[in-house]
């Protein structure tokens, strides 16, 4: 792709002032889902998230064995070459994240709404302390932002799985306790105190969520929105990743579809 928004555009203030300003009004579905979407130590990334999604398919679909290595070989090799490109990217631009241009460029010497930590709720600090909703122990991911790997490869697997599958159809309901990962043993309604005040809209009331994924479509820009909402990414990034992963998906299927009908011709 093209390059990511520059320091001193008008783009890239508007970008990174929306994710201060998501950042500091969260609601539980939208925790949920950054958690949900956030992966970690049982997981490879995104790739371990759309296997799973796979693996939901298969059950779903009542696959054959041979249409699940097919299913499983389309899905991981489209994951491989979308963090191929989603890397190739990062490396080649070297873009900040949202932690560097909050903390150290836009709102270093000004007061902002922040994340102050489990239970905490949000309060007003200085930029320059800006948190993300994250657990300490990984704030921000060490590599650069642009483009983002989950949006890349949700956007191209989301893809792959509606040109096998046929469908955008998807139908999987992921119930999730807001809070679990990052805030355990608080209340949505303390989680959600700003300044010390509590916030007691209706949407706020409950922890119990229900993540619903009607169509592969929109889990792909779930999980693209889920890196904005957790302070880990701007729009773009993210918008940007899923426009290149679904090119990536429509380039690859063709070749796919010639493996499995034998009319494939190995290239010199």
């Amino acid at each position: 792709p093209g390059p990511q928004p520059m320091v001193g555009s008008e783009e890239l203030a508007k970008e990174v002032a929306e994710c201060v300003e998501v950042n500091a009004n969260l609601t539980p579905a939208q925790k949920a889902l950054v958690e949900f979407m956030r992966d970690g130590p049982r997981s490879t990334g995104q790739s371990g998230h759309w296997l799973r999604f796979a693996q939901d398919v298969s059950r779903r679909d009542r696959n054959s064995l041979d249409r699940d290595v097919k299913l499983f070989f389309t899905v991981a090799n489209c994951a491989f070459d979308t963090f191929i490109s989603c890397w190739d990217t990062k490396r080649y631009y070297d873009s900040s994240r949202p932690m560097t241009l909050v903390r150290h460029v836009y709102y270093k010497d000004e007061k902002i709404l922040s994340w102050a930590g489990p239970g905490k709720g949000v309060v007003t600090r200085p930029g320059s302390e800006w948190l993300p909703y994250s657990p300490a122990e990984f704030i921000t991911p060490p590599f650069p932002g642009y483009t983002s790997g989950h949006a890349t490869v949700s956007g191209g697997c989301a893809e792959i799985l509606r040109l096998f599958t046929g469908s955008d159809q998807f139908g999987v309901i992921e119930e999730r306790m807001a809070g679990a990962l990052t805030e355990q043993g608080f209340t949505c309604v303390e989680m959600q105190t700003k300044d010390g005040k509590p916030i007691t809209a209706p949407e706020h009331a409950s922890c119990n969520v229900a993540l619903r994924m009607p169509t592969f479509t929109e889990t792909a820009n779930m999980a693209a929105e889920s890196r904005l909402l957790g302070g880990y990414h701007i729009r773009s990034d993210n918008e940007v990743g899923l426009t290149k992963g679904r090119e990536i998906a429509n380039y690859l299927w063709p070749i796919l579809q010639s493996y499995f009908d034998g009319t494939y011709v190995a290239r010199e």
